[in-house]
């Protein structure tokens, strides 16, 4: 594909379907009721999940949303920033997302895998379904919680990076068992001014399969989502709001996802109590990892899981502030700042020893477009044999405010401004940078250009000289 072509459909917009029906939801429901059956019948243990499982109400959903695959892959990109990076891999972890630069395409209006993304010499058909099945569902978890709840503004948080602030995930001595698999994906945090954060559990597979396959996803979905609960500090297990999502990439007519929303609250304060603050500093905790609850006889039960009671309401509500703070910054390249925001547990994702010999992304550029300038960090590369420039970034005002380690909540009340002066500059930010270049909702910006210049020619190795030197 030319390069041109390619950089085209990056910005051609196109619906990406949504189904979620009483159809679906029951039919999943038989399916998980057969592999209960079979279950039982093999002897083996129960498996918890969460139950009551239906679907999302249309007008939240509206059967769908449009966008662009640009948008797609600078979500994805934010969202795994500090989902697993080292010193070894930083760079590569960091544009893991240009691996789909050619993957996605309108296609009658509809998005689809282009032939670049069906091709098995270019992806891997599980790793593809699982990487962009989480980009999906975080675009279409994050509409519809903010058709839910107006006035607040999403943001996504790395579920292991939250729970490892609190929690042993890995390492000698762990106590909470288990791998990834056995946890949900991300948090949506939710934020408004004046309210106390609410958080929801977006957990999304992709699948190149038949039905049953998605079917078979969304149980699974619903074993994860039922490892965090909320409580009251008196024996209450409350399920936290969760949207599950299997998208189908082989679907007739274009991507769908299949979407099913089990109940939960969700909200990070106590009725009738003060809120908490979620600005300030953070202790890292060792909790064992349970859940117990005390039914109407007083009787103590428990299950393994993540239990966040209300005495760790404020604690958590920082924990998810600062944690979103050290990702944004990391998508900038700043990862000296982010480590910051995060407990000694947290840090080890951003490499353990911290060395300045590591192959990493760098927070050293600083361009102005349209009068707004921007610091952030940049790659070039070969892409369809031309050069090409990339580049993550923020505004440098809203920096300067996260850089200190203590700037959440400054960075919360300004962001909302800076963000509104730039999209009032946007056209003027386009012709300047002149190729692709987007800011999301919290100030993150994502740029791709064709480099013109081919810069300096590499000098020739000289031949090697005989006899003594």
């Amino acid at each position: 594909m030319e390069l041109r072509d390619a950089l085209e459909k990056l910005l051609q917009s196109s619906h990406v379907a949504i189904h979620s029906t009483a159809e679906l939801s029951g039919a999943v429901a038989r399916y998980i009721a057969k592999q209960d059956e079979k279950r039982s019948k093999d002897e083996k243990p129960e498996v918890l999940r969460k139950p009551d499982i239906g679907p999302v109400p249309p007008a939240e959903h509206r059967n769908g949303f449009t966008i662009t695959p640009w948008e797609l892959l600078q979500t994805f990109g934010r969202a795994t920033t500090l989902s697993g990076q080292n010193p070894s891999r930083g760079l590569s972890q960091h544009w893991n997302c240009l691996r789909y630069l050619t993957t996605l395409e309108a296609h009658g209006g509809r998005m689809a895998l282009s032939p670049d993304g069906h091709d098995p010499r270019y992806h891997r058909k599980g790793v593809q379904a699982q990487e962009l099945g989480a980009a999906f569902a975080l675009t279409a978890a994050r509409e519809i919680l903010q058709r839910r709840h107006p006035g607040y503004r999403f943001e996504p948080v790395d579920v292991d990076l939250a729970l490892d602030a609190g929690w042993a995930l890995r390492g000698q001595g762990a106590e909470a068992k288990g791998t990834r698999r056995s946890r949900p994906g991300h948090f949506l945090v939710g934020r408004k001014a004046g309210e106390p954060l609410r958080i929801a559990l977006v957990d999304g597979r992709g699948s190149h399969g038949q039905p049953s396959a998605q079917h078979n996803q969304l149980m699974a979905s619903a074993e994860r989502v039922q490892v965090i609960a909320l409580g009251d500090g008196r024996g209450s297990a409350d399920p936290l709001p969760s949207l599950l999502m299997s998208t189908a990439f082989v679907a007739e007519g274009g991507i769908e996802i299949r979407l099913l929303d089990p109940v939960g609250g969700g909200v990070l304060a106590e009725p009738g109590k003060p809120s908490p603050d979620p600005y300030g500093p953070v202790q890292e905790e060792n909790f064992f990892p349970d859940i117990q609850t005390v039914d109407a006889q007083g009787q103590t039960t428990s299950r393994p899981g993540f239990h966040i009671t209300s005495d760790r309401f404020e604690w958590f509500s920082r924990v998810l502030v600062r944690a979103s703070a050290a990702a944004l910054l990391t998508f900038v390249g700043d990862r000296d700042n982010a480590y910051k925001y995060l407990t000694a547990r947290q840090q080890r994702r951003l490499g353990a020893d911290h060395s300045p010999q590591a192959v990493n992304a760098e927070c050293d550029v600083r361009v102005e477009l349209g009068g707004i300038v921007f610091v952030g960090t940049d790659h070039v590369f070969r892409f369809a044999r031309e050069r090409v420039e990339v580049f993550s970034a923020m505004p440098k005002e809203l920096h300067e405010i996260l850089k200190t380690g203590d700037g959440a909540r400054a960075y919360a009340e300004k962001m909302p401004e800076v963000v509104a002066e730039c999209r009032r500059h946007w056209a003027a930010v386009q012709r300047d940078w002149t190729g692709i270049i987007t800011m999301d909702g919290d100030g993150a910006v994502m740029a791709l250009r064709i480099l013109e210049s081919e810069g300096r020619a590499l000098e020739a190795i000289p031949e090697p000289q005989e006899g003594p030197v």
